[in-house]
């Protein structure tokens, strides 16, 4: 089967020369991201400032066919509502367009928010041309079947949603369908065909719109019908809804106040993936370039393939490596994969003190490796610390230049003096970091198996170079410079792009973060002498000197472990069932539709997903109640309109007497409903038991307030498994799309490898004039590199034939180029808005 994969790698920076909404001058901004006017999730709030600084990131694994991508800035305000500063949308064209090996980023004028612009849903219509047999006359006819997940317009959550049908200059109009985002109409409008009428400049437009009472109604959205798409016969089709050209006027009006701009990265991914059986020639080509890194075959076939993904490559080198890692993972050879990449990077490097030190493929595949597997070892080891630093919000500070800036109570004759500060932020300091490194020396037994052979094999390869006799410490430094410097510092500088925290701390605590990161990564390196410029670490020398001989310790402890073997691969495919992969408290919703009074009941439960079953509990006490992860048909948000809550969302499963059960959830804001139900979506992806729709609503009296269908049983009005999915590490493998990501990043190297081709058959020919006679052995050499270009040629160019064959064949795919231009004409020329 072919699919389209689409991911965005996004990150919101920062935003400059906000509008000031507060009385101070200021504002309290956060950003609210949408993809095609669904909330997907948001940055925190940064208070009292108009240039806010964000720096989040986030993993989207995006619908096929997404059209926008919008960034709503609003400011916190308790009292009277958040107010919207600005918005700013990219369209999937221009990030097609403007692809660029190290992401697109930009600064993105903030303009005022338009409802007209906030468009999504489908329409199912049946349309075509036919003639009356009594008259003979033609006629254009439009039946407007239904439409879903259509905008809501009003506070309700709901719309109000009627259609109107243009053509040859005449307007006809549906019904009005009350109080739904998923209405069915069934009714046809017919057009007369004037006998005069060139069918090449046939133009039907069909326009939504919500009906208002006491105001003009609402734009939701626009279809374009024209003479390709309006032919004899009868057409039945599914289109979405499309935002109306925008006028100039607007733009002008618009643009008169200058609200400011947000500055994000992006990088789109689109790959097709084919049937796995396309991919078993580029498979076996991966396996022998780590099976056997000893033969000079293998290794010249890992040297040859690793260069060329380092050198030409069109995504980020950290997206390449994280697809390598998944790859070999699958394969059961991410062992072999890890250990060629790690002794070509030793190879590569002269002086000791730079090994491990640049972002290389080695480097950046072991970080990855350390994310997949030991992110759950992270948080048992570095959330308790990181929680209580950030409740405790103490300002620390040893600078003595900036002292004076984060003292409290300045005009109070109580003033804390200078000297006084600094020894309290010591303390704290001293008190933070020995929390922090005896968990970490204290966590040996809960560090994944299979990282600490990792690790083991580092040193092991590191020694056969520089010996242990001479460089002391290198062998210590090869494995602190991954698991302290790559993973442990990181988290605690950032713990919020680790998991452990959900907010961003405020800026005194993340001071505390980045003093405590300096002293880890100083432990790290193992020099407790070497501060630089930052003389005022002194005081802490003899702490880090301390806990350096702790981690020492640590680290003989940490790659005491056999070697890696047959035995241990079952560690390899995954995290265990065990692994709790998300946990939190949720409030679960105990809906009753036929009772008259309370018929909505929120009770506070704790929720834990492993890869095996879900489970909630009301009290530590209670005993769990479990729903297996295979019996889950389906987990998706849940309408504001459903229930009047915001934030729910519902898992659909089956019960042990194979009937149907709904559990409603809610979460504390969108990012933690749209993390449960990726993390639940992607757990549950393979599921026998799927369903295909679902309603949005809840069974409420005597039929479902989403489509106003009277069965309980009746099906769903929307497509299940059709939003959003948050990327992280708990993703589950799958081979195919990694194996496609690889080939298309070599398939960017093409016209390099047939010029090595090239090259060398000259050689061999002896027709190359820049050589003199080459010698026997120089010409077996020759020959075995022409064996292994011609090799990776071959299955490049196999794969690309394949890639030819479904595309042609499959409409859908084949026609991608020509909706990016109809939609790129609709949306701007520049694709900004």
């Amino acid at each position: 089967m072919v699919s389209t994969h689409t991911t965005l790698y996004l990150r919101v920076s920062e935003a400059k020369e906000l509008l000031a909404k507060d009385f101070n001058g200021k504002s309290d901004p956060y950003c609210v991201i949408k993809v095609d006017n669904v909330v997907i999730a948001r940055t925190a709030t940064v208070y009292k400032t108009l240039d806010p600084l964000w720096g989040e990131e986030f993993i989207l694994h995006m619908p096929s066919g997404f059209q926008m991508l919008s960034f709503y800035i609003y400011d916190a305000d308790k009292v009277s509502g958040d107010d919207i500063l600005g918005v700013a949308s990219v369209t999937r064209d221009y990030m097609y367009e403007n692809k660029n090996p190290k992401g697109l980023e930009t600064w993105l004028s903030l303009q005022k928010a338009n409802k007209d612009l906030e468009i999504q849903g489908e329409m199912l219509l049946e349309y075509g041309i036919r003639t009356s047999e009594a008259t003979g006359q033609s006629f254009v006819f439009v039946t407007v079947m239904e439409g879903r997940d259509l905008a809501a317009k009003d506070k309700t959550g709901y719309s109000d949603p009627y259609v109107t049908v243009t053509c040859f200059d005449e307007t006809k109009a549906t019904s009005k369908q009350k109080k739904t985002r998923f209405p069915e109409w069934n009714e046809t409008l017919e057009f007369l065909l004037p006998e005069d009428t060139c069918i090449a400049d046939l133009s039907v437009i069909v326009t939504v719109w919500d009906k208002d009472n006491f105001s003009s109604d609402d734009f939701m959205g626009q279809i374009h019908l024209d003479s390709e798409d309006v032919t004899h016969g009868t057409i039945r089709n599914w289109h979405a809804v499309a935002r109306r050209p925008t006028s100039d006027r607007w733009a002008r009006r618009a643009s008169r106040v200058d609200r400011g701009k947000i500055r994000v990265k992006l990088q789109l991914l689109e790959e097709i993936v084919l049937p796995s059986s396309c991919y078993r020639p580029l498979n076996e080509l991966l396996a022998d370039a780590v099976k056997m890194p000893t033969t000079p075959h293998s290794r010249d076939l890992g040297h040859l393939l690793w260069d060329m993904l380092e050198q030409d490559r069109t995504i980020e080198l950290g997206a390449i490596a994280m697809s390598l890692v998944r790859f070999y993972l699958s394969q059961e050879l991410i062992f072999e994969f890890l250990d060629a990449v790690i002794v070509r990077d030793i190879e590569k490097t002269d002086d000791v003190n730079t090994l491990f030190r640049g972002n290389t493929l080695g480097t950046k595949a072991v970080d990855n490796f350390m994310k997949v597997l030991a992110m759950p070892y992270l948080q048992r080891v570095l959330k308790p610390p990181v929680d209580r630093i950030i409740n405790e919000k103490k300002t620390v500070e040893l600078d003595p230049f900036k002292v004076n800036s984060v003292r409290t109570r300045r005009h109070s004759l109580h003033r804390e003096s200078e000297e006084s500060f600094v020894n309290h932020s010591l303390e704290a300091i001293e008190d933070y970091t020995c929390e922090i490194v005896n968990g970490i020396v204290a966590s040996v037994t809960f560090c994944p198996q299979v990282l600490r052979r990792v690790l083991r094999n580092i040193q092991i390869r590191v020694r056969e170079k520089w010996p242990e006799e001479v460089f002391e410490d290198v062998p210590y430094i090869a494995v602190s410079g991954f698991i302290f410097l790559r993973f442990f510092a990181p988290a605690v500088m950032s713990p919020k792009l680790f998991s452990l925290s959900d907010q961003h701390p405020n800026h005194k605590v993340i001071r505390t973060f980045t003093l405590l990161a300096k002293i880890i990564q100083s432990i790290g390196n193992l020099t407790p002498g070497c501060l630089g410029k930052e003389v005022w670490m002194e005081p802490l020398i003899p702490l880090i000197t301390q806990k350096i001989s702790e981690v020492k310790v640590y680290l003989d402890a940490l790659v005491d472990v056999g070697d890696f073997s047959a035995a241990h691969r079952y560690l390899v495919r995954q995290q265990s069932n065990e692994t709790i992969l998300i946990q939190g408290y949720l409030h679960k919703c105990h809906y009753h539709c036929k009772r008259l009074f309370r018929p909505i009941v929120l009770k506070k439960c704790y929720f834990y997903l492993t890869r095996v079953m879900l489970c909630y509990r009301k009290t530590p006490e209670d005993e769990d109640t479990m729903v297996m992860v295979e019996n889950i048909c389906a987990v998706e948000k849940l309408d504001y309109g459903a229930l009047g809550k915001s934030n729910m969302g519902q898992i659909i499963h089956k019960t042990s007497d194979e009937s149907t059960a709904i559990i409603y959830f809610q979460a504390k804001d969108v990012n933690e409903l749209t993390a449960w139900i990726s993390a639940i979506r992607k757990t549950c992806k393979y599921n026998v038991c799927r369903i295909e729709t679902f309603h949005p609503g809840v069974f409420k009296g005597d039929k479902w307030n989403c489509c106003r269908r009277e069965q309980d049983i009746a099906p769903g009005c929307s497509p299940t498994y059709h939003g959003v999915v948050l990327g992280d590490w708990q993703d589950p493998l799958d081979p195919d799309v990694d194996a496609q990501i690889i080939y298309s990043q070599i398939a960017h190297s093409k016209d390099k490898i047939r010029k090595m081709q090239h090259d060398l058959r000259m050689t061999i020919a002896g027709n190359d004039p820049t050589r003199a006679a080459v010698p026997r052995d120089s010409n077996d050499a020759a020959m075995a590199s022409l064996s292994l270009v011609s090799g990776v040629l071959d299955v490049t160019e196999q794969l690309a034939m394949s890639h030819q064959t479904f595309v042609e064949s499959s409409p859908r795919l084949s026609h991608t180029s020509r909706s990016r231009s109809v939609s790129s004409s609709v949306s701007g020329e520049d694709g900004l808005f």
